[in-house]
């Protein structure tokens, strides 16, 4: 009776656990959710929300549809605020943190899936992007479920799993392109355990091929945009660099929230894959080679199938966009290797778990929370957004009608600088018109569009005038008046000279 009684009593007390992770982590993203403003990948999924249905689902974009075909909806029926468009993102990264405490309780156990839902609750990394009207906290629940129902599939094998495998996937790979590394890390996990354990498997491979050409099947109605677009990146190029050793590091250390947690979480992922045990006798302390001789410990490598699958969901989608970046276009950014940071939060769970000393492991977990909550509230205390709400405040305020605003990248006007400006009859240009990048050829057109007027004001953000032509141009004939750098923004007010 006392030990059923306990049992209930562990039971309840892990339930509170979640619960209360729950909450905190709900919390942690709704506080402040509007008080940043838009910035410009904010402002595209906006536009691209205003579309028709047909229009989003064919837009000739790098991102698939769904995310913007969910913002579409949210935005008839809530509007377009700041707090209003982040919302779906709250309730994406709510959700996940109960789906990895799913996960984590269906690989290993339900203590480790309640620890990595506390690390994914506090995540700094993970709350920040639960805070941006992107696609990045949906592409993290659907992995979670993807990844669910792959691990169900091994265990179960029914229908029901079977189509909620194959359409929570198909969802996934809709979210964002990185979605792609998701099934192919299954894939490489399901033929190397097919191949190479020796246990019976509930999934053969047919069927699988059979869930595989499904996937692909329900992909095609969008695989033009994407091949189209994949070679507009290939011929084209793309923003981002080109990735060195170095910059995988930094994405871990990104999603441990900071250097010191990174530090602590490379330490207990070599635990998440031992047991180890004391078996060394009595300390004799008058002899020292016996009393070395009684430190021996046993360790051995454990649930080596387990630790493989989260070896493989946390490198493919770092290493195969890594390599592919190397040796074709960059298309390598950590924020869309989120989908790889929860196996790396399952790791260290399973790591901290697997600390046999009870005092020490509740320390471990004391700092972790510590130290999160430090790196969140750094986060919250810093600007990481662009400040257009700020600018355009200050323009609207102090520009007149007779001004010319010169954007350096003409998609801010209508995308992030209009959603703020109230100010009717500013007169607003692009410079250059149809692209962004300014070179000694381009820099000829200035004049004749910027002759006509007394004052001009030039907003950089996500410029290509990387020699400053535009400044020294304007430099020959006005005086600078005026200089602010707002964050993500650079703007400055010419004055023609007497």
């Amino acid at each position: 009776m006392n030990e059923k009684l306990l049992f209930v009593n562990q039971k309840d007390s892990k339930l509170i656990a979640l619960f209360g992770i729950l909450l905190i982590g709900l919390f942690l993203r709704v506080y402040d959710l509007g008080g940043e403003s838009i910035w410009f990948d904010e402002g595209y999924s906006i536009r691209f929300a205003n579309l028709s249905l047909s229009q989003i689902f064919f837009l000739p974009e790098n991102n698939p549809p769904l995310y913007y075909i969910i913002l579409h909806w949210w935005i008839n029926l809530f509007g377009d605020s700041e707090f209003s468009i982040r919302f779906p993102s709250v309730i994406f990264g709510f959700l996940s943190i109960y789906m990895i405490y799913k996960v984590g309780s269906q690989i290993y156990n339900k203590d480790v899936g309640i620890l990595s839902s506390l690390l994914l609750g506090l995540s700094a990394f993970h709350i920040r992007y639960s805070q941006e009207a992107r696609t990045y906290s949906l592409s993290t629940l659907l992995t979670l479920i993807s990844i669910y129902f792959f691990i169900s599939l091994h265990r179960k094998g029914n229908y029901t799993v079977l189509l909620g495998y194959i359409f929570f996937s198909t969802l996934l790979i809709y979210s964002h392109i990185y979605g792609l590394f998701i099934i192919i890390f299954q894939n490489i996990y399901f033929i190397a355990l097919f191949f190479l354990s020796k246990e019976t498997h509930k999934l053969s491979l047919k069927r699988w091929i059979s869930i595989q050409i499904i996937l692909i099947i329900l992909f095609l109605p969008w695989i033009k945009i994407f091949m189209t677009q994949t070679l507009g990146v290939v011929v084209d190029g793309f923003w981002i660099k080109v990735p060195g050793l170095g910059t995988i590091k930094a994405s871990l250390r990104k999603f441990s929230g900071g250097e010191l947690l990174f530090l602590l979480f490379m330490i207990l992922i070599p635990l998440s894959m031992i047991t180890y045990e004391k078996i060394g006798g009595n300390k004799n302390w008058r002899s020292i080679f016996r009393c070395i001789e009684s430190c021996r410990w046993k360790i051995q490598f454990i649930n080596t199938d387990k630790i493989c699958l989260l070896i493989l969901w946390l490198s493919s989608p770092i290493i195969l966009p890594f390599i592919i970046s190397r040796f074709t276009t960059p298309i390598y950014h950590t924020k869309y290797t989120i989908v790889a940071s929860l196996a790396f939060y399952l790791l260290v769970a399973k790591g901290i778990n697997n600390i046999s000393h009870k005092y020490l492991r509740l320390i471990i977990i004391s700092v972790v929370v510590a130290f999160s909550l430090i790196y969140i509230s750094g986060y919250y205390t810093k600007a990481n957004k662009e400040r257009w709400r700020d600018l355009a405040y200050y323009i609207d305020k102090n520009a007149k009608n007779t001004d010319l605003l010169l954007f350096n990248s003409g998609d801010c006007i209508d995308i992030v600088f209009n959603y703020y400006s109230k100010r009717v009859g500013l007169i607003k240009k692009p410079f250059p018109e149809k692209t962004r990048y300014v070179d000694d050829e381009n820099i000829k057109e200035l004049g004749p569009i910027t002759d006509a007027f007394n004052r001009v004001w030039v907003i950089f953000s996500h410029s290509r005038d990387e020699k400053g032509l535009i400044n020294q141009r304007l430099s020959e004939a006005y005086n600078l008046s005026y200089q602010k750098k707002y964050y993500g923004i650079n703007v400055y007010r010419w004055d023609r000279r007497e």
